[in-house]
């Protein structure tokens, strides 16, 4: 074989190896950074390092609420101190409630997604900062106002708001989001709603940050029907993850979660894993950098594992996730449609041999 002809067959399955090894890293909870990093995955949307979507509102991985408890909790910064002066500054619930609501109205200016906000060097129809993000953008020195539309007013408004000792849900309603905080002793109110699964009743008042002059509690008329969604913003688990992800025999695997609450401390957060579809056991999980971890002990080959995290807090409020599950010993596997391209790359690299070698004796004849 001749030189020239070894390298290139090298060059194809060296190019085979490197295409199959590639895997999807991703982040886990940077808790308060500034500035915001977003990565941009193959659906095309953008993703911050949380792994939450700033594109679209729904799903799992949707904005609404969940870049709520980026700014809460462990991850609290700029935004949740400005609620915390808030507290210490205004001894009235009532003139601190009203206060909130016009500061956020003083530096913050609506605009369009579309724009304002570039990723990639393309405009953005649809966008969502939270709120230390908005929170940086303005500047009561230069007089600099924050620019942002309805969802990004209300993440501002609602940890805030936590911060200055409210209880707050966000609102998704037909195209707007917006803000509720408990405030049943408020008297200027033009509805008082009830959240279903509350158990508090009507009590829950409008916050509108979009319009300079909105007043608090002033349910627009577009939305006092009632038909929108709300999510009070308590517990909170996200970002659930294992390594390895395909464990084997003699591998122990590390459960990983983030855990927060908006308006209380985290008491006990548990790892509940079953093997083969059997009685649950119950780990306890300890705080590390921001996560909470735990480790599920290794298992034989075959062996199906299932988990799920609960949680509880100071005021024993509970949440569990769904279940997740793995299998022990599944290893790395090749797809058909891989095993296609060996195929055609070794074909390729006998027919580049072959004909390397027809001339090299068409030479030789000569």
């Amino acid at each position: 074989m001749s030189t020239s002809s070894k390298r290139n067959l090298f060059l194809v399955i060296v190019f085979l190896l490197v295409a199959f090894s590639l895997k999807e890293v991703s982040g886990l909870p940077s808790g308060g950074s500034y500035p915001p990093t977003f990565t941009r995955r193959a659906d095309g949307d953008w993703y911050d390092s949380w792994g939450f979507d700033r594109n679209d509102y729904g799903g799992v991985n949707g904005y609404m609420p969940n870049i709520a408890y980026e700014t809460l909790g462990t991850n609290k910064e700029l935004a949740y101190s400005l609620g915390e002066w808030f507290k210490t500054s205004y001894a009235s619930k009532m003139q601190r409630a009203v206060a909130i609501l016009k500061y956020v109205q003083r530096w913050t200016e609506y605009g369009y997604d579309v724009d304002n906000v570039v990723m990639g060097g393309t405009a953005q129809p649809e966008w969502a900062w939270n709120a230390d993000e908005m929170a940086h953008m303005f500047n009561t020195t230069t007089n600099a106002v924050a620019v942002g539309d309805c969802e990004d007013m209300a993440f501002l408004c609602a940890t805030i708001y936590i911060g200055a000792g409210f209880d707050a849900a966000m609102v998704l309603a037909p195209r707007h989001a917006a803000l509720l905080i408990w405030f049943p002793e408020y008297p200027n109110a033009n509805y008082y709603w009830d959240i279903p699964n509350d158990g508090r009743g009507k009590g829950w008042i409008w916050v509108e940050a979009t319009g300079e002059h909105n007043p608090l509690g002033w349910t627009p008329s577009d939305f006092n029907d009632g038909n929108w969604d709300a999510y009070p913003l308590g517990l909170m688990i996200f970002n659930v993850n294992y390594t390895p992800q395909d464990p084997q025999a003699g591998d122990n695997v590390t459960i990983i979660a983030s855990v927060v609450n908006a308006t209380a401390s985290i008491s006990q957060v548990s790892l509940n894993y079953s093997i083969q579809g059997g009685v649950y056991n119950t780990l306890a999980m300890t705080p590390k950098d921001a996560v909470y971890e735990a480790i599920i002990p290794k298992q034989p080959k075959g062996t199906t594992v299932e988990f799920y995290i609960s949680a509880t807090d100071s005021k024993g409020n509970t949440k569990e996730t769904d279940i997740f599950s793995y299998k022990v010993g599944k290893g790395f596997e090749i797809p058909s449609f891989l095993w296609e391209s060996i195929i055609i790359g070794l074909a390729i690299g006998i027919a580049l041999l072959i004909s390397s070698m027809k001339r090299k004796s068409k030479s030789v004849k000569k």
